[in-house]
């Protein structure tokens, strides 16, 4: 597996998307940054109130009652930030694949947040128990599941023990790969971290559209330039030719449900090649087409 075309590949598709994938990845970064300051907040006025009060049973009994709300509140910023995950996953395919995407996929998955809670705690659960033996069939396990996140958010209808078991069968003989592949990004973190994060903006989104890169070649065997070419039969930047016609991205159908019930239904076929000619040109001139070919309409011909 050629690590350096997936990530030709991101890259391409990454100057390609509209919006571009640093805004959403901001937008994706901002709202988990404002959940964990929610939490850090209540469990800060938690403990002034408990401080001030000098009456050890008042502070306990104050302390019980902000304890409620702040276990719901963590309940709640965990499922909130499981499908906005989930919704991004989704949008790196969707980048990745050259669909239309945007801020709206972050919130896809609203309606799955409970089926997405339980496969992160299965897979959870799984990583674990491997991990009692040693710490190196914990890490195997964890790449074995890695692209659970993936399967499901192309069919959010599968089942957690489906999506899972089929990452199963797509990473054997690929963990090594995926290994590599994450390693090859060190660089990239450690230019994250001296910037602050300031860098992340663009790490974040780069290092998981290949991440999604890297499942399509396991899906379809091979990466996005290598199946189909840079051309993608007749894709362009602004939409797909069908016919000779430029399909643009407001014409898809349903694109403002898509996400909301299968997000992929309507989603990419790696065989669309609907109506493509090799012989037609941007501007609508077809090849060998010459003036000579033109009918005379001079009145008097010499």
């Amino acid at each position: 597996m050629d690590r350096v075309q997936l990530k030709m590949d991101a890259k391409a598709a990454m100057q390609q998307a509209n919006p571009h994938p640093v805004l959403v990845a901001l937008v994706y970064m901002v709202i988990l940054a404002a959940i964990s300051f929610v939490i850090s907040m209540m469990s800060g006025v938690s403990s002034v109130f408990t401080t001030l009060v000098s009456n050890p049973d008042a502070a306990a009994a104050i302390y019980a009652g902000m304890m409620i709300p702040s276990i719901l509140l963590s309940l709640v910023s965990t499922l909130v930030t499981g499908f906005l995950s989930m919704g991004f996953t989704a949008y790196t395919l969707r980048v990745i694949n050259r669909q239309p995407a945007g801020i709206n996929d972050l919130f896809a998955y609203a309606r799955y947040c409970l089926k997405i809670w339980g496969l992160s705690i299965v897979m959870g659960f799984f990583v674990f128990a491997w991990s009692l033996l040693l710490w190196v069939p914990g890490i195997i396990a964890m790449y074995r599941y890695s692209q659970a996140v993936y399967i499901f958010a192309e069919n959010p209808d599968k089942g957690i023990m489906e999506c899972i078991n089929e990452s199963k069968a797509m990473m054997y003989g690929h963990k090594m790969d995926k290994f590599v592949l994450d390693l090859s990004f060190i660089l990239w973190y450690l230019l994250a971290g001296v910037t602050c994060g300031l860098a992340g903006l663009y790490v974040t989104p780069y290092v998981e559209i290949t991440n999604a890169a890297f499942y399509n070649s396991l899906k379809y065997g091979g990466s996005y330039q290598q199946q189909y070419g840079a051309g993608y039969g007749g894709y362009q930047q602004n939409g797909y030719q069908a016919g000779g016609q430029q399909q643009g991205y407001g014409q898809q159908q349903n694109y403002g449900q898509q996400g909301f019930g299968n997000p992929y239904q309507q989603g990419y076929d790696p065989n669309f090649q609907q109506g493509y000619d090799p012989n037609f040109q941007q501007g609508g001139t077809q090849q060998g087409y010459t003036p000579d070919n033109q009918q005379n309409d001079n009145p008097n011909p010499q």
